[in-house]
Order: C-alpha cells, then sequence, then structure tokens
C-alpha cells in the first residue's frame, strides 16, 4: 500500500507540475502575443467577416507587419488582413490557405467609416529618428560636399487620411552650403491621404517641404494593386524657404511642376519600368526613364533623365533605419524610420530634372502593397 501510496503521491505531484508549466507557458505566450499586438495601432476585429483592420508604422515593409500580425490572429480564425494608411483601407489580403488580394470597394469604404468614425487616440504618440543626408562629388580641397542632419519627426492625426507632419532639426555638418548650424523645425506640411475607390488614388499636401521648398503638391494615381499597369499625375507650386540663425525667410510661389508617369510591373522579379516626363521645378521640361527592383526590405533604383538642361543618370533606394522600435508603450512609442531614401544624381549645378521630396511618392507607396509584391514574400515565408 505504501508503493502504491508514493506512486499516486509521486502521479499527482507530476500532475500539478504539468498544470504549472502549461499555465506559465499560457502566460509566456500571451505576453508575447500582446507584446506583438502593440505594434499595431487602430485595430479592428471583424471575427463574423473573419477579418482585421490594423495600422502600422513600425516596418518599412508592409509584408513584415502582416505576417507578423497572422500568427498571434490565426487562432482566433482571422485569415483576412486590411492594412489601413493614416486611417484609410488600402486593400483585403487573404493569407490561408493561398495568398489572394482584392480592391477594396467604394461601399465597403463607406461601410468602414460609418461603423468606425475616426478617433485619433486610437494612434500611439510616436516618434521616430530619421537621418538626413545630402551629399554631392565638389572641388579638389573639399571632394565630397556633403549636410548631414538629424531629425527627430511625429504625427498628429487630426482625422481619417488627415495628419499633420512636424519635428526638431538638428544639425551635425554642413559643408555644402552656408546654412547655420542652427535648430530648426524640420519639414512641417499636413497630408491627406485619399482612396476615392479601390483603385484611384490621391495624396495632397500643403507647408513645408524638404529640399526647402514651401507650397502645395498633389499627387493623383490609379492602381489596381492586382494588376501590372498603372499611372500618375503630380503638380506643385513652391517657393523656397531658409531658416536663418534667428528668423525665417521665404521668397514667393514660382516653381510650378507637373508631371506624369505610366509604370509597367514584372511581377516575378518584383521589377517595375516606370517612364515620367513633363515639367520640372525652373521651368525645365524632358523626360526620366526609371527601373526599380524591390528586394525584401529594401528598394534600388536606376534611372536616366534627358531635359531641356541638360542629360544624366543615377541611382536610389531605399532601406529601413535599425534598430526599429527603440521603446514603447501602449500610448508613446520612440523608434528608427521606418526608411532612408536617397538618390545620387550624376550631374551637378545644372538643375536637370529637378525636384524635392514630400512625405512620400504615391507611386512608392502603393508598390509597397502590391499582390505580387507580398504574395513573394509569403511565399518565401512558406519554405
Amino acid at each position: 500500500m505504501k508503493v502504491i501510496d508514493r506512486r499516486i503521491g509521486r502521479g499527482a505531484r507530476m500532475y500539478w507540475l504539468s498544470c504549472i508549466a502549461w499555465l506559465w507557458m499560457v502566460q509566456v505566450c500571451s505576453a508575447q502575443q500582446k507584446d506583438v499586438l502593440t505594434n499595431y495601432e487602430n485595430m479592428v476585429i471583424d471575427s463574423g467577416q473573419h477579418r482585421v483592420y490594423y495600422e502600422q508604422r513600425l516596418y518599412r515593409n508592409p509584408g513584415i507587419g502582416l505576417l507578423e500580425l497572422s500568427e498571434p490572429l490565426s487562432v482566433q480564425g482571422i485569415n483576412e488582413f486590411v492594412p489601413l494608411y493614416q486611417g484609410v483601407p488600402i486593400a483585403h489580403y487573404t493569407v490561408t490557405p493561398t495568398f489572394s488580394a482584392r480592391s477594396v470597394s467604394q461601399s465597403e469604404r463607406k461601410a468602414f467609416a460609418k461603423a468606425h468614425p475616426f478617433d485619433g487616440r486610437r494612434y500611439k504618440l510616436d516618434f521616430r529618428l530619421q537621418p538626413e543626408f545630402i551629399a554631392q562629388f565638389g572641388y579638389r580641397e573639399n571632394p565630397v560636399e556633403s549636410k548631414t542632419n538629424l531629425l527627430l519627426q511625429s504625427q498628429l492625426y487630426l482625422g481619417r487620411g488627415l495628419v499633420l507632419n512636424w519635428g526638431v532639426l538638428f544639425p551635425i555638418v554642413n559643408r555644402l552650403d552656408n546654412q547655420a548650424l542652427n535648430v530648426r523645425p524640420a519639414p512641417t506640411f499636413l497630408n491627406q491621404f485619399l482612396a476615392l475607390d479601390g483603385t484611384n488614388f490621391m495624396s495632397l499636401s500643403a507647408g513645408l517641404f524638404y529640399n526647402d521648398q514651401y507650397g502645395v503638391n498633389v499627387q493623383y494615381r490609379h492602381a489596381d494593386l492586382t494588376k501590372n499597369w498603372s499611372f500618375g499625375i503630380e503638380t506643385s507650386y513652391t517657393g523656397f524657404y531658409y531658416f536663418p540663425s534667428n528668423g525665417f525667410y521665404y521668397e514667393s510661389l514660382q516653381h510650378l511642376m507637373l508631371l506624369a508617369d505610366v509604370a509597367y510591373r514584372i511581377p516575378s522579379r518584383d521589377l517595375t519600368l516606370k517612364v515620367s516626363g513633363g515639367q520640372y521645378m525652373y521651368q525645365d521640361r524632358g523626360a526620366r526613364v526609371d527601373v526599380i527592383r524591390q528586394m525584401g526590405n529594401v528598394e534600388v533604383g536606376f534611372f536616366a533623365t534627358k531635359t531641356t538642361n541638360g542629360g544624366t543618370g543615377g541611382f536610389s533606394f531605399a532601406v529601413p533605419i535599425p534598430p526599429g522600435r527603440i521603446a514603447q508603450t501602449k500610448q508613446l512609442r520612440v523608434r528608427s524610420t521606418e526608411e532612408f531614401r536617397w538618390e545620387y544624381n550624376y550631374s551637378r549645378g545644372y538643375r536637370i530634372g529637378n525636384r524635392y521630396r514630400v512625405g512620400y511618392q504615391l507611386d512608392a507607396l502603393l508598390r509597397q502593397y502590391h499582390s505580387s509584391y507580398l504574395q513573394n514574400q509569403y511565399r518565401l515565408y512558406l519554405q
């Protein structure tokens, strides 16, 4: 009997130890799931449709966010994902059992907006560190002329699609021009992102842009994210602005830019061929050809430009900046910027095909959400 009692006691201890271990594993998994979910904002789960609406600003590559979110939500039967950009649905993506995508119809957008009114409190106070590097070949005394700044930037969500971009610029090195090394406002501007229906998008911006230009910028793009062809138009009216050591200097609006483009995507290679042309800044007219390759988290491009001011070429790239998330709570986050984009132009001083930067180029943004780009990553994920 004592042997049997010892066996029963040993079995009971093993049972309770197994229960404790199981509870510990559940708590760990729950904590990991909660930690993953804190990367996302404005999340709405529709269990009836097995669908989740969400926004993420942490990753340059939306495929990373989609796959990361699919793991904790798969246990709830969620297999359809609708990423938001500034609160606006982009497209529907289904990841199981196979990857597929479809556009968001106009009626679906209206139904979503009615069922889920905009609430800015659903977004974190998000601060990002963004390096800015401008360089060109100089002369024998100064072979490389460059300017390096560090920007601390944030966004204030004012309405669905409407965001105020603001921040502070900290100069580090300036061997390019006579700009003083004074702390000054970073580019500050309003941006309204619009999805007119499933395939037509617009971006409207007004304020102080990058490259010392202020004014208004309008971008339109027809892009079915399941098809290979797309086209767009961009126009703007800008002027020069400058922050001296004290005060603010600006000139009148004088630069009219009007550009149109058409692009074709080769899905198997994540390769985009783009031809654009029209009037650039300084009344320079001409055309440009881009070849752009998306490689996971990185984008690399080569271009050639021919305008009335001359001809040139160069390359560009866009990469994520480590470490990404630095510190985060439910209401606050500090991180490095999701993207560093840089373009090198062979010619200098001739104002060939000059333009400036706004917060994002509409075609570059939508390219990241193309179904073939995300599907190719999903295939690699399954291997």
